[in-house]
């Protein structure tokens, strides 16, 4: 079902409910209103007829039947009875076929100064009324005619107004779902215009504050993500094409002119170590982008690593590879501080290799390895007096395949820096560089301490 005939069909109820309730209760206050105004009307009948037949001895004559016909207060099928205290009865203006029914109210009295009952559709009261010493018992009955006239026509009324209401308001239940879900169908709208090759279009945020900006506004955020993921996939692809392109175009050049012109061993000796140096390239950039791809994956299992071990095995392989270099390592640490994070150790010594080995490969001056362990936070922090990143390189430089304008030279594709952000950020650690040009780079890499 849509939102919009859901939501009219919810307000359609909730309103007819409350209009229904109202109604109910209009219709039940009136036919309060009228029974106590119409037995108002029966005790002052009541009184008046006590007046006027007991205090004036009219009990035995035609005066009553004289008086009502001039009397305003006449009731519809009125009807009155009245009783000595031996409950017999002295008067009545009609033939009483209810006198023993009647007599059974008069004990009802000796709680309430007066009694409000009903005999079929007739409404009936009782008053006991003294008169120089003796008690009478004045029973007033009648037909409210005019009364449930009018509550018959407030009852058609209410119905009509309610079948008219219910009519208005599924109108305008219809209505104000579409204005309050127009919203919502502009952005639809607009998001059916934003393609891959159009990320750059954004949704009307509207006021940026009630709910449905938050959405437009939450959803732009994800448009924002998805072109920078499309942006960063089309460079990366666009420069893993260019590297592998190279190397394999030097490597099927070198053997195709060996295969022609070469007729000497030590020649083809020669294009043959040209062509392996070449695959190795080749090798290395593939083994670096099937790296990038399983850090990126998110499938590496955590388990309790110690750093300083993992930070002594990448040491131990950059000192092979550069046999001679100075690498000092100094521990700053307190007797309670741990070294143990959650992590992978294949990939924590492949963060921190990528690290050493970017600070060797730059610079040929000493480098420096701290390892600091507070109560929170363990600190590998690498310094080098290298050749530094520039401000326009460092906004780009954890970016696959980017390398600097002043690394020429250096052999290397721009991955290592990118694989460590993705293992730090697997980690849920940080990574800081600061760096100045041909003063040296300053790496730390932070990781939170395992509870």
């Amino acid at each position: 079902m849509l939102i919009r005939n859901r939501l009219t069909i919810m307000f359609t109820l909730l309103a007819t409910g409350i209009q229904l309730t109202l109604s109910l209760l209009v219709w039940y206050f009136y036919s309060l209103y009228r029974q106590e105004e119409f037995y108002s009307r029966l005790e002052s009948k009541a009184r008046v007829a006590g007046r006027v037949l007991i205090s004036r001895r009219h009990l035995h004559d035609d005066f009553f039947k004289n008086m009502v016909r001039t009397d305003l207060l006449t009731l519809v099928e009125e009807q009155i009875s009245i009783y000595d205290n031996q409950r017999r009865l002295v008067f009545t203006n009609r033939t009483l076929k209810e006198s023993d029914y009647y007599k059974e109210k008069i004990p009802l009295l000796a709680t309430d100064p007066l009694f409000e009952f009903k005999t079929g559709r007739l409404e009936s009261i009782v008053i006991p009324f003294q008169d120089r010493g003796q008690l009478f018992y004045i029973f007033a009955s009648g037909y409210d005619r005019i009364g449930l006239a009018k509550l018959g026509t407030l009852q058609q009324i209410l119905i009509l107004a309610n079948l008219l209401g219910f009519a208005l308001i599924v109108l305008a239940g219809w209505y104000f779902s579409g204005r309050v879900l127009n919203p919502i169908s502009q952005i639809v709208d607009e998001v059916e215009q934003i393609t891959a090759m159009q990320l750059y279009k954004r949704v009307n945020e509207g006021n940026r504050q009630d709910e449905i900006a938050q959405l437009a506004m939450t959803f732009n955020q994800m448009l924002f993500r998805l072109e920078d993921a499309f942006v960063s996939q089309r460079s990366f692809v666009s420069h893993a094409s260019h590297e592998l392109r190279t190397p394999l175009t030097n490597t099927l050049g070198t053997l195709e002119t060996s295969l022609r012109y070469d007729h000497d061993p030590a020649d083809w000796r020669a294009s043959m170590e040209v062509a392996v140096d070449e695959l190795k390239k080749v090798i290395a950039l593939t083994n670096g982008l099937l790296g990038l791809a399983k850090v990126t994956d998110g499938t590496v299992a955590l388990t309790s690593v110690q750093v300083d071990d993992c930070l002594l095995n990448a040491l131990g392989y950059v000192q092979t590879k550069y046999p001679g270099r100075s690498l000092p390592l100094h521990f700053v640490t307190g007797e309670e501080d741990s070294f143990t994070v959650k992590g992978n150790a294949t990939l924590l010594t492949t963060a921190f290799l990528n690290v050493l080995d970017n600070a060797c490969k730059y610079s040929s001056e000493p480098v420096s390895v701290q390892l600091q362990a507070t109560r929170d936070t363990i600190m590998v922090i690498v310094t080098d007096q290298g050749r530094g990143i520039s401000e326009a390189d460092a906004a780009h430089i954890l970016d696959p395949l980017y390398r600097g304008n002043n690394v020429e030279g250096v052999p290397g594709y721009g991955i290592g820096l990118a694989v460590t952000q993705k293992i730090i950020d697997l980690h849920q650690g940080t990574l800081q560089i600061d760096s100045t040009v041909n003063q040296g780079t300053s790496v730390t890499i932070s990781l939170p301490v395992q509870a």
